[in-house]
């Protein structure tokens, strides 16, 4: 009895120090650095590194040969205009092609990358020959020139479009097309226009020389004839 009651009060401790004895290993088990892979694991992990670093490349490199390309075609035609110069079913079928271009990518599927490139770039081939097929033409680069009192150079140039190459090709000059001057005058200077626009219907040739500060008195002074 004696050996049998010892027995029944030991078994819980020991099933006690049991499980202690397995939540710290477990625990040690948990902070064990995780051993590289090796053999037959370590090849197929490195081959995925391999293919993966390939699909970037395949990717990066289609895309700087589109972005080349394309900038060629910017250059004569502006950016964003070659599109709007074709039919619309030509343009429905650019924007088409645009989309499964942008799907591979962010499918980073690099063959098929490189292959939507290729048809990207022969959209573009198609679009220039109907745009001059209808009659369209290259950006000029033409626009006209005033030396600023701050000593700047102003150039103007008949459309948004021509304002694009002008500004990429001279750098250092301050571009405006015809449309951003008659938006800005109207904008910010629409009372003092309105006060100009009266001067020179009665002073037909009058020009303006010179734009001085003045007080808001002054500013909404009437003309006085």
């Amino acid at each position: 009895m004696q050996t049998d009651r010892i027995r029944s009060i030991r078994s819980p401790l020991r099933d006690r120090i049991v499980r202690m004895y397995r939540i710290v290993w477990g625990h040690r088990m948990a902070r064990r650095v995780v051993k590289a892979d090796r053999g037959m694991k370590a090849v197929m992990r490195r081959q995925q590194e391999r293919l993966s670093q390939l699909e970037y490349d395949r990717i990066q490199n289609a895309l700087v040969e589109h972005d080349r390309v394309v900038a060629e075609y910017e250059g004569r035609w502006g950016i964003d205009r070659l599109q709007e110069l074709v039919s619309q079913e030509l343009r429905g079928k650019f924007y088409q092609q645009r989309g499964k271009l942008n799907a591979a990518i962010d499918a980073n599927d690099g063959k098929e990358v490189q292959h939507q490139v290729q048809v990207m770039l022969r959209a573009y081939a198609a679009l220039e020959k109907a745009a001059k097929d209808a009659g369209q033409k290259e950006l000029t680069g033409e626009y006209w020139e005033m030396v600023m009192p701050d000593d700047r150079v102003l150039a103007v140039t008949k459309t948004m479009a021509e304002s694009g190459k002008v500004a990429r090709d001279n750098p250092k000059l301050v571009v405006y097309s015809l449309e951003e001057i008659a938006n800005i005058l109207h904008a910010q200077h629409k009372e003092k226009l309105d006060k100009i626009e009266k001067v020179k219907a009665v002073f037909p040739g009058a020009a303006v020389t010179e734009v001085r500060p003045t007080t808001e008195e002054l500013i909404d002074d009437e003309i006085p004839f």
